[in-house]
């Protein structure tokens, strides 16, 4: 018991000690990246297994009432969507959108950028790639691709959605599309992970007043299946690297502010 215990101590300071001798290489975009790297450890978190459904779950409304929209999920459509890292100052960013208020499904919502794959896209990445240009207007010829996450479909509007994962070096300049975006939000990784369980009270489709978890996001609410992937990623982490976050807090204290 008390080797089985010091033996993951260890591998939690070894992460640190790690973590810690890359961190300026992170945000330092002039010097090149040893072999080991934030990023390949992303990489390696994003391997199967994934908590999937379990983490999905969390993101769930408590005791809410069964409920289907009975579509044919055999039509459903196959979609994509890509949770994009990238650096700003002395913190790892993720951009989401706000969807201008319009007659459908995901009118005003807050989403990742994304949307439904089409015959000219050879992969789901490429889907996320494609729809992030459209929408962000950023150029995605520098976005790396780390991996993906689980799988969702959404019930309502019978849709496959796969999620994305892929890290941009330095800070993007958005030129979002205003048919497509009405804001861009852009939320902190570590804030993300680090906020209590949160719930608004939202009217189920049944009519029923239900409890519905949500993320803070400049005090808007990411919740529904983007909340789901989020928590996703952040399970992941937490699961297969627990000091992540003390390691992405201690690039900020030991990197200079002119090297992020």
């Amino acid at each position: 018991m008390g080797q089985e215990s010091h033996f993951f101590k260890r591998e939690e300071w070894l992460f640190l000690f790690i973590a810690a001798r890359i961190c300026v290489n992170l945000f330092d975009t002039t010097k090149a990246q040893p072999m080991a790297s934030w990023k390949l450890i992303l990489k390696e978190a994003l391997r199967p297994p994934l908590p999937g459904p379990v983490a999905h779950a969390k993101m769930l409304p408590d005791n809410a009432p069964e409920f289907s929209w009975n579509h044919d999920k055999s039509k459903g459509i196959q979609s994509s969507v890509l949770i994009l890292l990238y650096p700003y100052e002395d913190r790892i960013l993720i951009p989401f959108i706000q969807r201008p208020v319009y007659p459908g499904y995901h009118s005003g919502q807050i989403s990742l950028p994304g949307g439904k794959c089409e015959d000219v896209d050879s992969s789901y990445w490429e889907t996320a790639l494609r729809e992030t240009r459209e929408e962000l207007g950023i150029d995605t010829d520098e976005v790396e691709y780390l991996g993906q996450l689980s799988r969702i479909y959404i019930d309502r509007s019978n849709f496959f959605v796969n999620p994305q994962v892929g890290f941009l070096k330095y800070t993007p300049q958005f030129n979002p599309d205003p048919k497509e975006v009405a804001e861009v939000l852009k939320a902190d990784i570590t804030e993300l992970a680090t906020q209590p369980r949160l719930t608004d009270t939202m009217l189920h489709p049944t009519g029923i007043p239900v409890e519905m978890p949500y993320f803070n996001a400049g005090g808007k609410h990411i919740w529904g299946a983007t909340a789901m992937i989020i928590c996703e990623l952040i399970q992941t982490l937490n699961t297969k690297y627990p000091a992540w976050i003390n390691a992405l807090h201690s690039c900020s204290g030991h990197t200079s502010p002119e090297s992020l």
